[in-house]
C-alpha cells in the first residue's frame, strides 16, 4: 500500500489523470489492484496454508495408521471474504488520498507559475513605460536648453548641470520599484526650474509641497508627464503663464494637483499628443496602485486640471 501511494502520487496521477487520459488511469489502477491482490493472497497463503481448518459438518475420519485426518477447507475464498473487502477499501482510500494530494499539488504549482508569469509581465510593462517617458522628457528639456543657449545666457552652464542631475536620477533611480518621495520632489523641482527659464514671468509658476516627504516611498516619475503636459499646452509666448503644481501628504494619502490654462491651438489630446506620458501614467497607476488611487482630469473652462490621490499605506 505504501508503494501504491507513492506510485500514484508521483507517476500515475501526474502522467494520466492530470492529462485527461482516464482510460489509461483506470486500466493501470486495475492492474495495480490485481498485483496488490495477488501479493496479498500469496502472503496470506504462505502464512496460513499449514494451519488446519476444522469443518463443523461432522467428526474427522481415520486415515493412514489410524490417525485422524484434519479437514482442510482449501484456499480461503478471497472474493467472498471480509479480507477481500478490506483490501478493496484500503486500495480505494490510498488511491483517492494520493490522487487528491497530487491534484492539489499540481494546482498549487500552476497557480504559482501563473502568478510568476503575471509578475514578470507587469515588470516588463513597467520597464517599457518608463523607457517611453524618458525620451519624451529628454526631448523637451534639450529644446529648452537649446533656446537658452541661443540667448547666450550666463545661466546655460547651471541649467546643463541641472539636466545632468535629472539624467542621473533617471538612470540610477527610475529603474527602482520605489524611491524616496523627497528625491522625486527634487527631480520635479529641477525640471520646473528648467522650464521657468523660457517664461516671461517665471514667478507665475507655483510649486508647493506640504506634509512629511522624508519617510514615504513612491513609484518614480509618476508626476512628470502631468508637469510636461502643463508646460507643453499652458505656455504662451507673449502672455503670462499661470501654472500651478501642489503636492500634499496627509495620513499617507498623497494628493497631486496641477492646473494650467489651455491657449488657443494648444488643446491637449490626452490619448495621442500627450499620449507618451498621461496614458502610460494611467497604466502604471493601475499596475502599482490598484484600487488605491483616484485620477480625474478636467479640461473645462479653458483650463487643464489634474487631481490625483494615491494611498501610500501598505
Amino acid at each position: 500500500m505504501i508503494g501504491l501511494f507513492y506510485f500514484n502520487l508521483h507517476w500515475l496521477t501526474p502522467n494520466t489523470l492530470q492529462k485527461g487520459t482516464w482510460g489509461t488511469f483506470i486500466g493501470l489502477l486495475l492492474g495495480a489492484f490485481l498485483i496488490t491482490f495477488v501479493i496479498d493472497k500469496v502472503i496470506f497463503d504462505l502464512t496460513f496454508d499449514d494451519m488446519p481448518r476444522p469443518r463443523h459438518d461432522g467428526p474427522p475420519t481415520l486415515h493412514g495408521e489410524g490417525r485422524p485426518r484434519p479437514f482442510y477447507a482449501g484456499p480461503p475464498m478471497m472474493l467472498n471474504s471480509p479480507h477481500f473487502l478490506g483490501i478493496s477499501v484500503s486500495f480505494i482510500l490510498v488511491v483517492a488520498l494520493s490522487s487528491v494530494i497530487a491534484l492539489w499539488r499540481e494546482r498549487t504549482e500552476n497557480k504559482a507559475i501563473q502568478q510568476q508569469i503575471i509578475y514578470e509581465k507587469i515588470a516588463a510593462e513597467l520597464a517599457v513605460l518608463k523607457l517611453q517617458v524618458s525620451p519624451h522628457f529628454l526631448f523637451n528639456t534639450l529644446n529648452n536648453i537649446r533656446w537658452l543657449a541661443r540667448q547666450k545666457s550666463e545661466q546655460t552652464e547651471g541649467y546643463i548641470l541641472k539636466l545632468s542631475d535629472l539624467l542621473r536620477y533617471m538612470i540610477y533611480h527610475a529603474n527602482h520599484d520605489k524611491v524616496a518621495f523627497s528625491q522625486e520632489i527634487k527631480y520635479l523641482n529641477d525640471y520646473i526650474d528648467l522650464q521657468r527659464m523660457r517664461l516671461i514671468d517665471p514667478s507665475k509658476v507655483i510649486f508647493e509641497v506640504e506634509g512629511d516627504t522624508e519617510t514615504l516611498m513612491i513609484e518614480p516619475m509618476l508626476f512628470i508627464p502631468f508637469v510636461e503636459n502643463a508646460f507643453k499646452y499652458g505656455v504662451h509666448s507673449q502672455q503670462d503663464t499661470p501654472i500651478e503644481f501642489r503636492l500634499s501628504i496627509k495620513d499617507k494619502v498623497l494628493h497631486f494637483y496641477s492646473k494650467n490654462d489651455i491657449f488657443t491651438g494648444n488643446s491637449p489630446l490626452l490619448e495621442e499628443e500627450s499620449g507618451i506620458g498621461i496614458p502610460n501614467v494611467k497604466k502604471r497607476l493601475a499596475l502599482h496602485y490598484p484600487d488605491k488611487h483616484q485620477l480625474s482630469i478636467n479640461t473645462e473652462w479653458g483650463q487643464f486640471e489634474v487631481n490625483l490621490l494615491i494611498n501610500l499605506s501598505a
